[in-house]
């Protein structure tokens, strides 16, 4: 069998905003099955990066593909793959739980037929089934966090993108949802990238990234 493509391949990515500059230039590729922690501080670039990757922004200049498609010609096959929690993930207050993983699940194409079960398996995966039949508005940042991860979970992709995913929680919650990570990893093969401004998070990972400026500062694979 052929090799499978690399999970994620940036090419000389650059991105402008009225002339300034938010990401400068970078290449980097990442491979199946590895959890990367993109690290830098606010204004990095970070953000800018995750949002080109998913395909929610277009890039100035590069080019991304993601398991071998391109982000700039094949948008749509690129979310199937994807499963993205931007940094302050926006829910609906006035939804429960299920309703919110329901109404997520029909918008990714999961069939009726198949995502009864799929909300049953994200919401035991995080720690969910507790409060499945609780309002979202109700519920505590851990919690709230949580949704957004089974929301990203619920198609079950081939890659997680999360950005800032424990930011202003407590270090306890924020230390449960990394080692989510790292089973879901373990378990599945799932590739995950993380975005943070935390290095206790990026050292979670099983390679680090340093953006600053827009550009790509070290990367901890060709340090070792």
């Amino acid at each position: 069998m052929p090799d499978q493509p690399l999970a994620i391949e940036v090419s000389h990515l650059v991105k402008t905003y009225a002339g300034v500059t938010a990401v400068a230039d970078i290449s980097f590729t990442v491979a199946r099955g590895e959890i990367i922690g993109f690290l830098g501080p606010n204004g990095a670039g970070k953000s800018t990066t995750m949002r080109i990757l998913t395909g929610y922004l277009p890039a100035t200049s590069g080019s991304v593909r993601i398991c071998g498609l391109s982000v700039a010609t094949q948008p749509d096959d690129i979310k199937r793959k994807i499963g993205y929690m931007p940094e302050n993930n926006p829910l609906p207050e006035d939804m429960r739980v299920s309703e919110y993983l329901y109404f997520r699940g029909r918008l990714k194409e999961v069939s009726r037929r198949k995502l009864g079960p799929r909300i049953d398996e994200v919401l035991e995966l995080c720690d969910l089934k507790r409060v499945r039949h609780k309002i979202i508005g109700q519920l505590s940042k851990g919690y709230r966090q949580r949704v957004g991860l089974a929301d990203a979970l619920v198609h079950d992709p081939e890659l997680l993108i999360l950005d800032e995913p424990t930011g202003d929680l407590d270090s306890t919650t924020g230390e449960e949802i990394l080692a989510l990570l790292q089973d879901l990893n373990a378990k599945d093969g799932v590739t995950v990238v993380v975005a943070t401004h935390d290095a206790s998070v990026a050292a979670a990972s099983t390679r680090t990234l340093k953006i600053r400026d827009g550009r790509i500062e070290s990367d901890s694979s060709e340090d070792s």
